[in-house]
């Protein structure tokens, strides 16, 4: 009896064994998420990667960056991005196509989708009464804010030609190279994705011409 119970225990462990390693794991792609902010309505399609891909999604790690398109309101965003749930500041990034030359996206370009007013309001009845100096003083805060968002900020992205030529390397080219840069600096933040039939994919389901 004890010889049965061993024989079909092994003969269930061996079973489990060949479901785990028979069963095909998700493969790393790009691939299209699409959302609209719930304050502002305005609508946005991104193609990115991830760490962990399921049959129920894709899945980012905090402390990680990744590469990523953005369509927000028609005009395109490409750049790097944080991941997890808790996103933290980019900074300065490099991306590389093959062997074409690097391309060096800084936080000054990266476009503000919001900044806070802060404490222009309360400084207001404090600035100078000449309306010229005012406004001097309301420029300087306001540009102050604005360098402190984009350094705080969670991506860094480029817009305009810049970003049209990334992804016309990016769709002939076959792998993408990226890092984060620190100050005077290349950080040890790197990451390799493959640019396969997956980025046309998704960049077509996201209206990306």
């Amino acid at each position: 009896m004890r010889t049965l119970y061993l024989m079909l225990l092994s003969i269930a462990l061996a079973g489990c064994a060949g479901g785990i390693a028979g069963g095909a794991a998700p493969s790393v792609k790009w691939v299209a998420n699409s959302k609209t902010d719930s304050f502002t309505d305005v609508s946005s399609c991104a193609v990115t990667v991830g760490s962990l891909y399921t049959s129920s999604g894709v899945f980012t790690m905090t402390n990680k960056y990744y590469p990523y398109l953005e369509i927000v309101n028609g005009d395109l965003r490409v750049g790097v991005k944080s991941g997890g749930r808790f996103l933290i500041p980019v900074g300065d990034v490099q991306l590389r196509v093959d062997q074409n030359k690097a391309w060096t996206i800084s936080t000054s370009e990266t476009p503000l989708d919001y900044v806070p007013e802060g404490q222009l309001k309360a400084m207001q009845a404090y600035a100078p009464k000449d309306p010229q100096q005012q406004q001097i003083v309301e420029n300087a805060y306001k540009t102050a804010m604005e360098a402190t968002a984009r350094s705080m900020s969670p991506f860094t992205a480029s817009t305009g030609e810049k970003a049209q030529s990334i992804l016309k390397e990016m769709r002939s080219g076959k792998t993408l190279i990226y890092r984060t840069v620190g100050l005077n600096q290349a950080a040890s933040t790197t990451g390799e994705y493959v640019l396969d039939q997956s980025l046309e994919v998704a960049l077509r389901q996201c209206g990306i011409q």
